[in-house]
């Protein structure tokens, strides 16, 4: 018995560590395929379903298709390692960035300011902007933070900075300046749901007359 089983063994031993290669005579790793193509409308892998219905394929300039998630924008995992929808999965994701750079110009007291931005970046599925205005095109919960730095005319009096969420305030900053100070920076914060069509508004105002000189907004999308 002896006989017949230890060849058995060593050739079990010698498939089990064997590299295979497919276009490819000397494989690097334990399945090498080398591409007959190099353009994206060649193929270097494709595995097809029973129906012959293509589920993965490598194109030959490293593209990656899955039929099961081309309608998705970004891909996540759930606990057990699964790709999903990345949306579905509630990932944070950076909506819009926006930097406010120079003075504005002198603005009345007592009057809410809609302060515009310069955009840095802004995901068109999240949110739309015109001045001033982020317009939400995709349901759900957004955190806010904004930072303005707020030159007076003269000292005295308070200033405040807002998050609107459609005409409302959904948060504040307040901070009154006895002491005659002539600059405040605000950082105001606010984090809730919104729907389709609703709008995110950052303004400031101040008792007496004032310029908007700097300041920095983000906005992150934290899923529905």
């Amino acid at each position: 018995m002896k006989k017949i089983f230890l060849p058995l063994i060593l050739l079990i031993s010698v498939t089990a560590y064997s590299q295979v290669g497919i276009n490819n005579t000397t494989p690097s790793a334990s399945l090498d395929v080398v591409s007959k193509g190099n353009t994206n409308a060649t193929k270097a892998l494709e595995i097809n379903d029973n129906t012959n219905k293509e589920l993965v394929s490598v194109s030959d300039t490293g593209v990656v298709r899955l039929e099961n998630y081309k309608s998705y924008s970004f891909l996540g995992t759930d606990s057990n390692g699964n790709l999903k929808d990345g949306a579905a999965l509630n990932i944070p994701s950076m909506a819009a960035i926006g930097t406010i750079i120079g003075d504005s110009s002198l603005e009345n007291a007592n009057v809410f300011y809609t302060i515009p931005f310069t955009i840095n970046k802004i995901n068109a599925d999240n949110l739309t902007y015109n001045n001033g205005i982020f317009t939400v095109n995709k349901a759900g919960y957004y955190s806010i933070t904004s930072y303005n730095y707020i030159v007076l005319t003269n000292g005295g009096g308070s200033a405040q900075s807002q998050i609107f969420k459609n005409t409302s305030v959904a948060s504040l900053t307040l901070t009154g300046h006895g002491d005659g100070s002539t600059f405040v920076g605000h950082t105001t914060n606010y984090t809730g749901f919104y729907g389709v069509g609703d709008q995110i508004i950052i303004k400031a105002d101040y008792t007496r007359t004032f310029r908007v000189s700097s300041g920095s907004l983000s906005i992150v999308y934290y899923g529905s």
